[in-house]
């Protein structure tokens, strides 16, 4: 028996909703977001990857979708985009579909989405405001699999001696977001190591 502590995520991908994708261009390589159209709901945010065929392959690992875009999906992207520029981001929760998720696992993200645009938080003072102090863990976990990177802001979420901790998409992509929130330039930020 294994004790594995790690949330499952769901998809949900009803037969009669059509899932589409949408890539953009940000500062930091190319995002995506996974959606249905109508009623607009927002599946999954794909991180920055330098390459789009690199992104592709992960988008099609989610599960069946195609290209596609409305109005609300540019919106989105344009959030994000701004968001790899510096821009603090509003989050959308009206357009997340958390129908996957727990409600302690909504819990969570709900938590980090109330730290502030340039902050940090640890797991463990997540883990408290959740009411479960002792749930580091799952926190942690959640946060892996945070289908709303980006948008929940898990990157501002931190080991208790500071250290980074981990990160979908690597430490290097945490290190400057956060960075970049504490008002680096993005050229500065992209100057310091290949990414």
């Amino acid at each position: 028996m294994t004790n594995d502590v790690r949330p499952k995520f769901v998809i949900h991908n009803p037969q009669s909703t059509i899932v589409y994708y949408h890539i953009c261009n940000t500062a930091f390589g190319y995002a995506a977001i996974l959606f249905q159209s109508e009623p607009f709901l927002v599946k999954r945010i794909f991180l920055p990857h330098s390459h789009k065929k690199a992104l592709k392959k992960r988008i099609q690992k989610a599960g069946p979708a195609k290209p596609g875009c409305t109005p609300k999906a540019l919106e989105m992207c344009k959030e994000i985009q701004a968001c790899f520029e510096g821009a603090s981001i509003k989050i959308p929760w009206r357009f997340l579909d958390i129908s996957g998720l727990t409600p302690l696992q909504h819990s969570v993200l709900k938590a980090v989405a109330s730290v502030p645009h340039g902050e940090v938080r640890s797991y463990g003072k997540i883990a408290a405001r959740i009411g479960r102090p002792r749930a580091c863990r799952f926190v942690g976990a959640t946060l892996a699999g945070n289908p709303f990177p980006i948008i929940i802001p898990c990157h501002r979420i931190v080991r208790a001696d500071g250290s980074l901790g981990g990160f979908s998409g690597g430490t290097d992509l945490k290190k400057r977001m956060l960075l970049l929130e504490k008002g680096k330039a993005v050229t500065e930020i992209l100057s310091t190591q290949d990414f």
